[in-house]
């Protein structure tokens, strides 16, 4: 297996507190909607599957336990630590950390995910086009290739730019909560969303700050830089439960395949 060295901008974006594994973890601790759509993706696609950010495995540790064969891809130290931590010294899954836009792991995959609206960490179509051309060298002939992503609509109604209160989650190291405020902000020109958090730690007082920077996608959007790379979308849906896409979806799931079977097997 051979993968490009992660660069500096990829490490410079997950190396705040929002991205450390333990407070992943706790911060999405109750985030399980998704779950059984790509537990039921898997499955029928018989595997073996790669997730892409897979971050500490909260999806990538229940496809395992169906019996699949499972990678999980992060570029984040902390994220990948936690991951292994939690599935014990054996595998599966089979944890590494490499840069989504640039990996080789020589072999090919039934089903390729990128799910969490993770897409949004390609701020550029150059990016983009990269991760997806990845994608497809992975991607077996007739696999799949599945996504999600929020609507550029709906996280523009929560980006109003204003101090709020925004979560809280108990500190993996003492229990005690910390508290998040935060401002979010979002140029409909660019499609660039930033946020800005600061983490209190309720037990002593201080304070940590992490900033975010998305790029929202349409399907639209995405549809060009799939075929870049020699995708194309087959299915779309609205929603977890698989129904069709509307103009009030929150979220776009995207279904794609090779343009054509791969002569590579």
């Amino acid at each position: 297996m051979s993968e490009r060295q992660t660069d500096g901008s990829a490490l410079r974006h997950v190396s705040n507190i929002y991205y450390r594994g333990p407070h992943y973890d706790r911060r999405y601790a109750t985030y399980t909607h998704d779950i059984d759509f790509w537990r039921d993706l898997a499955h029928d696609t018989g595997g073996p599957v790669l997730e892409l950010a897979a971050g500490t495995g909260r999806l990538s540790l229940p496809l395992a336990r169906l019996g699949l064969d499972v990678v999980g891809l992060d570029v984040a130290p902390s994220m990948i630590e936690q991951a292994l931590a939690k599935r014990g010294p054996t595998g599966p899954p089979a944890f590494r950390v490499a840069d989504m836009r640039s990996f080789d792991l020589g072999r090919r995959f039934a089903l390729v995910m990128l799910a969490c609206s993770s897409v949004c960490h390609l701020l550029d179509d150059a990016d983009a086009v990269s991760c997806f051309t990845a994608v497809a060298a992975h991607l077996a002939p007739h696999g799949v290739f599945a996504l999600d992503v929020a609507t550029p609509a709906h996280e523009a109604a929560r980006a109003d730019g204003v101090l709020k209160d925004r979560f809280r989650y108990p500190d993996p190291a003492t229990g005690a909560d910390i508290a998040v405020r935060g401002r979010r902000r979002y140029d409909p020109a660019t499609r660039i969303l930033t946020d800005d958090m600061d983490y209190t730690f309720t037990a002593d007082g201080r304070t940590e700050h992490a900033h975010r920077t998305s790029r929202m996608y349409t399907t639209d959007d995405l549809r060009p830089l799939l075929a870049r790379a020699g995708l194309r979308l087959t299915r779309a849906y609205g929603d977890f439960d698989r129904t069709p896409p509307t103009e009030d979806s929150a979220t776009q799931i995207l279904l794609c395949a090779h343009d054509a079977p791969s002569p590579r097997s």
